[in-house]
Parts: structure tokens; sequence; C-alpha cells
């Protein structure tokens, strides 16, 4: 793996979206969604790291145990885990290395904590190669490992997990929890939502408590993000909670992190798309 310019990582959480991220009409690089995520991929090239984990809310292995990408030393094909887009959105790629070596490092760090993991042959789902392709790191010249969630909506095990993935941070490799800060598919494609009527009123609310819990004092952090769970707001902005969880796992990877940035804020109908940096 390259060498790395800085022994310890940032962890950033990030919203992914879905596969129309990528089109440059409905997201044009000017603006704040597309803007915001670029400035992300262009701050990780620059930090030079030897890796990057990356957790994604479509991927979930058991209630109690993981799974982890890149057994083998080649990518696997993209998982184009999304259904009635157009037939373009179907063929993208997305370029990038996998590292044995970084995989290793991933089952035994996690398996020091006492959490059962497996390393196995898988592509990409969307939720980790849409947003990483859109904020420019096709081709980047680290390895890429992608991590499973549990099948749990347990906060605390998320938390757990992010904080036994914490000590990759000084081997030079950059932890990334990739969700979407509110997320309410329901409310556009279900009985009864609609793509029109602007932000729903719980769009702003909730991503405002998350912020709050997010920029917490470090020694209240934690106890804070896992308050979310009894937020009134929370199965409004998340029917299903697969899609926080990755703040939890950065969250928990940050640890006593100082430096807390609100990387992105913007709002689309029932999606909130803010994003994180823990320094």
């Amino acid at each position: 793996m390259a060498t790395s310019r800085s022994s310890s990582m940032p962890v950033y959480f990030v919203s992914h979206g879905g596969p129309n991220l990528l089109d440059d009409h409905e997201y044009p690089p000017t603006k704040p969604i597309a803007k915001g995520l670029r400035a992300i991929g262009d701050e990780i090239r620059a930090l030079q790291p030897r890796g990057m984990v990356v957790v994604s809310g479509h991927w979930e292995a058991g209630a109690s145990s993981l799974q982890v990408n890149g057994k083998s030393p080649l990518p696997l094909p993209l998982i184009y885990d999304f259904y009635g887009f157009p037939d373009a959105y179907y063929k993208q790629q997305f370029p990038h290395r996998v590292d044995p070596q970084l995989t290793r490092q991933v089952v035994e760090q996690v398996t020091k904590s006492g959490i059962d993991i497996e390393a196995v042959d898988r592509g990409l789902d969307h939720g980790a190669w849409v947003v990483l392709k859109k904020a420019g790191l096709a081709d980047a010249p680290f390895p890429i490992a992608q991590l499973s969630l549990f099948h749990s909506d347990s906060m605390d095990a998320h938390l757990r997990l992010g904080e036994a993935l914490a000590p990759l941070r000084d081997q030079g490799i950059v932890i990334v929890g990739s969700g979407m800060a509110v997320h309410n598919l329901r409310d556009l494609f279900g009985p009864g939502g609609s793509r029109s009527g602007g932000v729903r009123p719980y769009v702003e609310p909730f991503d405002k408590e998350i912020e709050r819990a997010v920029l917490a004092p470090p020694a209240e952090r934690r106890q804070a993000v896992a308050a979310l769970a009894d937020s009134q707001l929370l199965r409004q902005a998340h029917p299903t909670l697969e899609h926080l969880m990755p703040i939890h796992v950065a969250v928990g990877a940050a640890g006593q992190s100082q430096s807390v940035t609100k990387m992105l804020e913007a709002y689309q109908l029932s999606l909130s798309w803010s994003c994180y940096r823990f320094a």
C-alpha cells in the first residue's frame, strides 16, 4: 500500500444518495451537494492515506457478526443495488484498488474487540462506489475495503464497531461512514409519496438533532449520538435505520477527536445530505 503523509487519519460521514447523484445535470459540480462531496474527495486524496475502509447502509451481515470485502487481490464487479433507473446507471464503472493486506488489517483489528468477522469476495455496493465516484476518488492510489454493518438497529453496537476500527487511523487508514443524515424514501416513492411539495417538516429538525449530537464536546458525543434513539422524529427521518448507523460507526471511530466540521448541509424533499469530518 502507498506510504501515508500522516500517521493519523480523519474519519468522515458522507450522505450518498442514489445513482442519479452521478448526473451532472441533476447534481451540477458547482452546486452545494456535488461541490461539497468533491471537496471531501480532494481532501482525502491530499491526505495520501494508506487505505480506506468504508461502511455503507447497503450492506448488513449478521446480528452480531460482520463481513469485509477484499479477500482476493482483484476488485469484483460493482453491485448495482438500485432499481428503476435508466440503463446508463447500470453501466457505470468505478475503477479502484483492493488489497488483501488491508482486509487482513480490518479483520485483525475488529477481532481484537471480540467481534466475529469474515473476509469475503464482494463488489462495492452503490452506497460506497456512487458517492466515492462523485467525490472524484475513481482510480485513487490507495486500496478501498468495504465493511458491512450489523443486521441490527443497535446504535451502541455500531458505536462499538467504530471504536474497534479507531486504531486503524493511526495506521494511515481513512474511515468513511456512508449513509444519509435523513433518509425517508417512503415519502418519495411509497403510497401517498410525492417528489414535489418541498422539504418535509421533519428533515431539518432531525438533521439539527444530529448536528448537536455530533458537535457535542468529545466526552459527551457518544452519549449524545446514542440518544438519537429516543428522538420523536427518528422514525419519520429514518423509517428503517440502516442509513443512520454509519454515523454511529463514524462517531465511534472518531473517539475523542476534538475537531468536528460539518462539511455539507443540504436538504432535498425527504433527504438530508449532511456530511462531517472528525479529526
